[in-house]
């Protein structure tokens, strides 16, 4: 299968390139990166002549304008990028015939109510950022009734020592014994990246449609559970970490946030669940996976 990837830089576009760039792991697939030269995604008149140029029968897309407060200060950039050209992606591969993974967020939720968010619950994005990738699910559904849309959250896998996860920055920190002062107060659920490249396998051979939620089990955890729970793991299996010191605050006294961030945002695989396609791992199970090869 000829497959194109986006945003292969990424955490989340790299494992896609580390597992099907692979010839002995690639499961099939014939994969070509696009690069920012090749497809700039805030030029969606640009993507649209270069995908009708080349030939594939997937287009993987996790590219995305994903700072924050980025967005809030160029809210016309961020609806290009994650709304306008995932529109633009959808139209050419109804044209080719081709399938189109694009990725979103848990930032789709208000975020006011706790529990697991299923793929039916109500949405209502509170910052631009999440109103972008809203739009971009939107129109990319509208577009391409075969298109899939794969929500995700709080990613980790191998990457690129400057694109480090939450826990990889909570590992480094604690091996230098610093005092880390984490956010206690806003919940969702760690993925690892590896696992949802699997699921997509999973999701395209069964040939599905629509918006599905990619995300490990378990509760939901702040970012001090998060930190707290990967250094008693990372230590159990004999990381000497020394003197861990993690200290709670909330989100309202963090101080350094110009824009909204919604709180209870944890997704439930509902659909992999009930349609019997995958039955995630839990997210300390996956991230044992992950400590062991980092």
């Amino acid at each position: 299968m000829r497959a194109l990837l986006t945003g292969s830089t990424g955490r989340l576009g790299g494992a896609f390139l580390s597992l099907w760039g692979d010839k002995e792991q690639a499961a099939g697939y014939d994969l070509q990166v696009v690069t920012r030269q090749d497809c700039d995604l805030s030029r969606p008149d640009d993507v649209r002549r270069f995908l009708r140029s080349v030939d594939f029968d997937v287009l993987v897309n996790p590219a995305a304008m994903t700072g924050i407060e980025q967005c809030l200060d160029a809210p016309g950039l961020a609806q290009a990028v994650n709304a306008e050209s995932p529109r633009v992606m959808a139209e050419v591969c109804r044209e080719k015939g081709a399938r189109l993974v694009h990725f979103s967020t848990d930032y789709v939720f208000s975020g006011e109510s706790a529990g697991r968010k299923a793929e039916g619950d109500p949405v209502g994005a509170v910052n631009v950022y999440g109103a972008t990738k809203l739009a971009g699910e939107r129109a990319v559904i509208d577009t391409s009734a075969g298109a899939l849309v794969c929500r995700v959250s709080w990613l980790f896998g191998p990457t690129a020592p400057d694109r480090l996860s939450h826990l990889d920055h909570v590992l480094e920190r604690a091996l230098a014994g610093e005092i880390q002062h984490l956010i206690a107060d806003k919940y969702s659920v760690p993925t690892f990246t590896h696992d949802i490249v699997e699921w997509v396998d999973v999701l395209l051979a069964a040939n599905a449609s629509g918006v599905y939620h990619l995300c490990n089990a378990g509760e939901p955890e702040s970012w001090l559970s998060y930190a707290q729970k990967v250094c008693a793991l990372a230590q159990r299996l004999g990381r000497n970490l020394g003197d861990v010191r993690l200290c709670g605050t909330s989100l309202e006294d963090a101080g350094f946030f110009r824009e909204k961030r919604p709180i209870h945002t944890a997704m439930l695989p509902a659909r992999l669940q009930s349609e019997d396609l995958a039955h995630p791992r839990h997210w300390l199970e996956a991230a044992e996976v992950y400590l062991k090869i980092r």
